[in-house]
């Protein structure tokens, strides 16, 4: 990667934070948001094919959930399809479709399966980024806790999520079980 866009990495957080205080995020959308976030960073500084795109990569990764703030609480759409529509309107179109495809869900459906490789970096990073990072399958038995009705669904999209992690993951110095150690966390006050 070259040195501008990595750059141009350091800067994201600082602007994600901004559109966070703007939409309300509440402490555990902005920690979830932020440790996606660093992952996103970590791949995309890790990789030599995403060149001028890994700041908007970056970005996604911090902003994927706004379509949780609770300043668009009661809209009965999909959070990540709200995500996608905010962004579009905040003028981060090329954050909206990684936004709209991260659901743990999208995979099943070849209309919002993660399609690019901006797309599959965003939803692996949350996949592997609840409130600390994990492991796909452990990410994932925690959502189907918490959403029981969608346990099945969530079940079946575990391989494929873990079919599009090998493929985000190929070529990568570090593997998935070495993520932990690459990504820069924050600093406690």
């Amino acid at each position: 990667m070259r040195d501008d866009a990595l750059a141009q990495l350091t800067q994201i957080s600082t602007e994600a934070e901004a559109i966070f205080e703007r939409y309300a995020y509440p402490d555990w959308l902005r920690a979830h948001s932020l440790l996606v976030g660093r992952i996103a960073e970590t791949l995309v500084a890790a990789r030599a094919d995403v060149g001028a795109a890994a700041r908007d990569i970056a970005l996604a990764g911090y902003l994927h959930d706004i379509g949780k703030s609770p300043l668009v609480a009661g809209d009965a759409r999909e959070h990540n399809e709200l995500s996608a529509l905010i962004l579009a309107a905040e003028g981060l179109s090329e954050c909206a479709e990684p936004a709209r495809r991260h659901a743990i869900y999208t995979v099943l459906d070849a209309a919002t399966a993660p399609r690019t490789l901006a797309e599959k970096i965003v939803y692996i990073a949350d996949r592997r980024g609840g409130m600390k990072i994990e492991t796909i399958t452990e990410r994932a038995n925690d959502t189907a806790a918490r959403h029981p009705k969608f346990a099945g669904d969530i079940v079946r999209a575990i391989p494929i999520a873990l079919g599009i992690e090998r493929e985000v993951f190929a070529g990568l110095p570090f593997g998935p079980d070495a993520l932990a150690a690459h990504v820069a966390m924050p600093v406690a006050p």
